[in-house]
């Protein structure tokens, strides 16, 4: 029983840790965000972080592997069950903007922040990211299949070439609206991301 509360605790540290780390790179960035900050927020020593991890690239792993794509599979990974995968798509980027406009609009997507900036700079890093949009591509793909297969979208729609057009749309839309700080301007790219989706309809 005194295993398991150590092995809890610990576990319970680590997750500290990379939840300091998520929120320290959507505020300041990867490079700005450096292992003393994470520290301050979480009130711990050096050798807390260093128990865990052996430098700063491994939390940011953790922080891709644990916190962002989790995030992504949870709120990207459903949408195709739907019958009607074009009207699930719409309501998911719908849920996106009511949860999260204000935080986005101001701090930006943390996938995208990332890839922005360590995408040239840092190979693993780059790697880890990809895997997250690879994974997102994917969902996209097999609503947009499915959607081909019910007679949604007409049969001779190129999926992988929309599906990265929505990515890349969903992604430029979140840049724009913190570089404006604005949630209208969220709202209306995503507005017209969303009719963008409804014009592949059939019909």
């Amino acid at each position: 029983m005194a295993a398991k509360k150590d092995k809890d605790k610990k576990g319970a540290r680590r997750k500290e840790i990379v939840n300091a780390a998520f929120e320290l790179m959507l505020e300041k960035g990867y490079e700005d965000t450096g292992i003393q900050d994470i520290l301050s927020k979480i009130d711990a020593t050096k050798g807390c972080i260093y128990y865990y991890f052996k430098s700063k690239k491994d939390v940011a792993v953790a922080v891709i592997e644990e916190v962002i794509k989790p995030h992504y599979q949870s709120v990207w990974g459903d949408f195709y069950k739907s019958d009607d995968p074009l009207k699930a798509l719409c309501r998911t980027i719908d849920g996106i903007y009511e949860n999260g406009a204000a935080r986005l609009s101001k701090t930006g997507c943390p996938l995208g922040n990332l890839i922005i900036e360590i995408s040239a700079k840092d190979a693993v890093l780059a790697n880890h990211t990809n895997e997250v949009i690879t994974i997102w591509r994917s969902f996209l793909e097999t609503g947009l299949r499915k959607a081909k297969d019910m007679g949604i979208i007409p049969g001779n729609s190129d999926i992988q070439s929309i599906s990265n057009f929505i990515i890349a749309s969903f992604e430029g839309c979140i840049m724009m609206s913190k570089s404006n700080q604005s949630k209208e301007t969220l709202k209306g790219c995503f507005g017209s991301l969303k009719k963008y989706i409804s014009s592949l309809r059939m019909g």
